[in-house]
């Protein structure tokens, strides 16, 4: 977990979390919570300077554990980030409340064709999210020790892992997969030629069956992947394209490439959301339109590695993101994207047993 703040807090008050201190934090504190490794210092403190509002930036690995700890209630959280998807299940326990629509007309408007897909995956997102990161979950490769191992051909496909020839002959270079099971499902189905969200039973084993063939070969299931590719502990990844362009991105390792496969891939989005216990909502709007500027948006981008909601025609983003688009989403796969759309508790929580038994080998 890491921890941006403006002003001293103690380790001991950051591992509490959810509890009691943080819903003590006072009027001149607000939480935020988001993805690790996704809000730079100079953003947090810029708002504090600016609103005289210390920010907290409590922080998660992977969506679940945001999900179990928003629908668990007495957060104390002033604002959140999610994946889409996970909306309805929040929305459902009473952990989110809609955002006033009077402070969402003063907002940037949103990127049109993405505020499309996200309406028609989740259409709640109308009412209880504002658009912020996006990215797609695609193929992190070593390019010089997979060449070793495979044919170039392959970099462009699904194959490159879901061949079980290939995922062998890698083996022994390493494969990390992205610990979500909803992500990495759907992308099976669709390399399979069926409907990446279908909950059927025949499709679902179709997914399982095609995934524990290659099952043996991979090294972690884990929440990021840059650390393998970096400490050489694996040569190809599927994962989110913010972790991947990270490598190449900031440390200058070219031999580290980021490809969004022939066959079509998720196109994720993360929203911002109102949790429904915060005590100071004038907090909550404060820092919900501060993160909505273009040039905080393009700080933000810029440490992520995300793509912003934000169209790309203000001038202060261009840079960056079309430098990231041209990676993330191709112009000749974007027509293959897809989002995902949410799943019930129940349908979640079978896909979890799923998951968990195949890693398993059960």
């Amino acid at each position: 977990m890491r921890l941006n703040g403006l002003g001293i807090v103690t380790a001991a008050l950051v591992s509490l979390g959810f509890s009691s201190s943080v819903t003590q934090a006072g009027e001149d504190m607000a939480w935020f919570y988001a993805w690790n490794n996704t809000i730079p210092q100079e953003v947090i403190q810029n708002f504090g300077e600016r609103h005289g509002i210390n920010v907290i930036v409590d922080t998660f690995m992977v969506a679940d554990e945001a999900e179990a700890r928003l629908a668990a209630g007495r957060t104390g959280y002033d604002l959140a980030v999610v994946p889409v998807e996970v909306l309805p299940r929040l929305v459902s326990t009473g952990a989110l409340r809609p955002f006033d629509p009077a402070e969402r007309a003063r907002l940037n408007g949103s990127h049109p064709r993405l505020m499309d897909k996200l309406s028609e995956a989740v259409p709640m997102a109308n009412d209880y999210a504002v658009p912020f990161l996006w990215g797609t979950t695609g193929i992190m490769v070593d390019i010089d020790d997979v060449l070793e191992r495979v044919p170039e051909s392959a970099l462009e496909s699904w194959d490159l892992l879901f061949d079980p020839e290939h995922a062998a002959a890698l083996a022994d270079c390493g494969i990390s997969i992205v610990d979500g099971v909803q992500e990495v499902v759907a992308i099976a189905l669709n390399y399979l030629g069926r409907n990446p969200n279908s909950m059927d039973a025949a499709d679902l084993n179709a997914a399982f069956d095609l995934l524990a063939q290659i099952m043996p070969y991979v090294d972690t299931v884990d929440g990021s992947q840059q650390e393998q590719i970096l400490q050489n502990e694996a040569c190809v990844a599927l994962t989110w394209s913010s972790d991947a362009l990270a490598p190449q991105s900031q440390l200058g390792r070219d031999e580290v490439r980021y490809f969004v496969p022939q066959e079509g891939t998720v196109l994720w989005a993360d929203v911002m959301v109102l949790p429904s216990d915060t005590e100071h909502p004038e907090h909550s709007y404060a820092l919900l339109r501060y993160m909505n500027e273009p040039d905080v948006l393009t700080k933000v981008s810029q440490f992520s590695l995300a793509l912003s909601d934000i169209p790309v025609s203000h001038s202060s983003l261009q840079a960056i993101d079309l430098e990231i688009l041209e990676q993330v989403a191709p112009k000749d796969r974007r027509d293959k994207l897809f989002m995902l759309t949410p799943r019930t508790g129940a349908e979640k929580r079978l896909l979890d047993r799923r998951w968990r038994r195949m890693q398993l080998g059960m």
